[in-house]
């Protein structure tokens, strides 16, 4: 019978990829059909085993993390995909054109890497990196509160949303150079509840790693009040 429905829903309101716009299953659960997900650069090969990027010429570290492995507060950070190409327009979609039904097909991705990964097994709660306020208001909503809500569907994990927060609105990064980026967000976070976090292990979730400066002031933040460990996963890295 519910099958049926959602034929007949379908008929009237079509599903359709939201990469190409080819005709989806009444029963499909997500929005982008699996030749678009297969044309999606994913990160494969060797990688940083401290942030994650790629590394094309092989090697543990990248040159930052080699130099100085402190330089990042988190444990380790891993990312589903590249940011380019066709990502980077889902991801634009899914942040600035109100897609958040994207949440679902990028979760279910992002929840591959913790059964990948064992360090991201044995996280006891799910943090997302926080909005603030005033372009949460405007945009409607967090992506990374979504996609956090998504991985902890997927994967167990409870998590937790009234633990970190912005107490401070800053300039958008992405119009930033890094040593701006890293001027910009310091200072910017505050936990509240330390308690519930006290002698755990965090995994951090947000949509994209670039410098990775927000993600490393938000670790920064959770283990000065006492979490035991900070991992980070993102859906995409540039």
């Amino acid at each position: 019978m519910k099958k049926i429905f959602l034929k007949v829903i379908n008929l009237i309101y079509p599903l359709t990829c939201s990469l190409c716009g080819r005709d989806l299953s009444a029963v499909y659960k997500y929005r982008i059909c699996n030749n678009c997900k297969e044309s999606l650069n994913k990160i494969k090969n060797n990688v940083c085993e401290k942030c994650g990027i790629p590394l094309d010429s092989g090697g543990n570290l990248c040159y930052a993390c080699k130099k100085d492995l402190k330089i990042y507060k988190f444990d380790k950070l891993r990312s589903v995909y590249l940011y380019k190409g066709h990502l980077r327009k889902l991801i634009l979609k899914f942040k600035y054109s109100k897609r958040t039904f994207l949440y679902k097909d990028f979760a279910f991705e992002m929840s591959k890497l913790i059964q990948e990964y064992e360090f991201f097994k044995n996280s006891d709660f799910i943090i997302p990196v926080p909005l603030n306020i005033l372009r949460k208001i405007k945009r409607g909503y967090n992506q990374a509160e979504l996609l956090a809500e998504g991985v902890s569907i997927q994967s167990g994990i409870p998590m937790l949303t009234n633990i970190l927060f912005r107490k401070k609105v800053t300039k958008p990064q992405f119009r930033l150079s890094k040593f701006e980026r890293v001027k910009n967000i310091q200072n910017s976070f505050v936990v509240k509840n330390k308690s519930a976090i006290k002698d755990r292990t965090i995994l951090l979730i947000d949509d994209i790693a670039t410098t990775c400066s927000t993600i490393s002031v938000c670790a920064n933040v959770l283990k000065d009040s006492g979490a035991k460990n900070v991992f980070v996963l993102t859906l995409a890295r540039d």
